[in-house]
């Protein structure tokens, strides 16, 4: 399935809306990540008791993440004029169609997954594939019901609610085929550890382009849950079990060959316009947007040496 529609807009007018949606995201990256961030070290620093309740940090975490991303995403969905129910609408697909699309995502991220981990782990800079947006990774943590509802529950929903249901669309009044790769590459980027931009990006395509294709995040929040929590079981089941995920992804993996190369698998291409290349210019050449990748990429060179 194709997806295409040009919106003829005045550079003026592109200009106006990429700098107020930098100036959310700006304000969305400092009380997600960046605050956040500074704020564990500082009370590893001083071996706060906050750090010894995981329901207190973890709540703490939990109230700096919703309102963190709810309220700038808000601003910008109103500032857009993006109806809520563009992004909540009613999914016109079959349960297995959903299932499909689900199964081939799983696999393609699983495979970037183990492959970016693969490569960061030979240059010496070992991944930590269960952290995520908002969140600070931690073997102490796996086995806490707070954080488990966080990382599993909580956090797809509000990434599927900021990136694929306000920044997408947001960005999609000025082409599909930019706001796709453009909201990927900045919700990879959100992602605490370099080592996770790479499956991180090809989530934001796949998840992206699903949103599209039906209209809604509903399907992303489900998928997105599912991947989390598949993620979350292989970092916590005993060794011995884990041992034999090896044939259950192989299994997958030629599963999903079967299921693109026969057809079943419904493709979705969104068409690159002729527009594209100067709408990238203008949306990563705003100050805003410049800003909000600096503390992006910042935030991440931070966290790679303080782990």
């Amino acid at each position: 399935m194709s997806l295409n529609k040009e919106h003829r807009v005045s550079k003026k007018y592109a200009k106006t809306q990429f700098n107020v949606i930098g100036l959310m995201l700006n304000v969305y990256v400092l009380f997600v990540l960046v605050i956040p961030l500074f704020l564990h070290y500082y009370l590893v620093q001083e071996d706060s008791e906050i750090l010894k309740d995981p329901y207190l940090y973890f709540g703490i975490y939990f109230i700096i993440v919703v309102f963190g991303t709810v309220i700038p995403f808000f601003m910008m969905r109103k500032y857009t004029k993006i109806p809520f129910k563009k992004i909540n609408g009613n999914v016109n697909a079959t349960f297995f169609n959903l299932f499909i699309q689900a199964l081939v995502f799983f696999t393609i991220c699983i495979v970037l997954t183990y492959v970016s981990n693969i490569i960061f782990e030979r240059i010496g800079l070992e991944g930590k594939m269960i952290s995520s947006i908002g969140l600070s990774y931690d073997n102490s943590y796996l086995n806490n019901v707070m954080y488990m509802f966080l990382f599993i529950v909580v956090t797809p929903i509000i990434e599927e609610y900021a990136f694929r249901g306000v920044l997408l669309n947001a960005l999609g009044k000025f082409g599909k085929n930019f706001a796709l790769y453009a909201s990927a590459i900045i919700f990879a980027l959100a992602h605490f550890n370099l080592s996770e931009f790479l499956p991180a990006f090809a989530m934001g395509i796949l998840l992206g382009k699903t949103s599209l294709r039906y209209r809604s995040i509903r399907p992303t929040i489900i998928i997105h849950v599912l991947f989390n929590g598949f993620i979350y079981l292989m970092f916590t089941l005993p060794a011995y079990i884990t041992n034999y995920m090896t044939y259950v992804l192989a299994a997958l993996f030629v599963l999903s060959i079967y299921l693109f190369l026969s057809g079943i698998y419904e493709r979705i291409y969104i068409q690159k316009l002729r527009s594209n290349k100067i709408t990238n210019i203008l949306f990563f050449s705003r100050p805003s947007v410049i800003l909000c990748l600096i503390l992006l990429i910042f935030k991440s060179i931070i966290y790679m040496f303080l782990e």
